[in-house]
Parts: C-alpha cells; sequence; structure tokens
C-alpha cells in the first residue's frame, strides 16, 4: 500500500521488485486489496508483451491515510508514557 500510495501506479513487475515478493505471492496480495476495493488493477500490451499495472482507489487512498493517523495516534501516545 505505501509503495502503491507513493506513485500514481506500479507495474507488477516494479511492485514484485520493489518488494522482493514472488509472483503467487504478490498476486495473492493484489487479489486481496483488489477484492476490498483499495486497489484497482489494469492490464494491457506494451511491446506486444503483457503489462499490469495497479493503483490506490480512492477508498485504497483512504484506508492508507486512515492506517497512517492510526500509527501516528500510537506514537504520541507512546511518547506521552
Amino acid at each position: 500500500m505505501s509503495a502503491l500510495a507513493a506513485a500514481p501506479e506500479l507495474a507488477f513487475t516494479e511492485l514484485r521488485n520493489l518488494l522482493g515478493m514472488t509472483d503467487g505471492n504478490l498476486t495473492t496480495h493484489i487479489r486481496t486489496l483488489q477484492q476490498e476495493g483499495f486497489v484497482s488493477v489494469a492490464k494491457s500490451y506494451q511491446n506486444n508483451r503483457p503489462l499490469t499495472c495497479c493503483s490506490l482507489t480512492p477508498a485504497g487512498r483512504k484506508a492508507f491515510a486512515d492506517y497512517i493517523d492510526l500509527l501516528e495516534q500510537i506514537v504520541r501516545q507512546h511518547k506521552l508514557s
């Protein structure tokens, strides 16, 4: 989610290499995020080769922002302790 939040979209291979995941493992994660409505997947061709790109949906951006807010609250509470 953080990688996708930092870019408008990323190719499947870019995500795989960035995260150091296998194709199958990344596919499973993307499918789960897609089912939750957090990630959209676009399939096309580039230079006669399949290209799969992923991006965060508006719901995905909101969920990620909410998650960051929660982490910030936890850090603030910890600092007060």
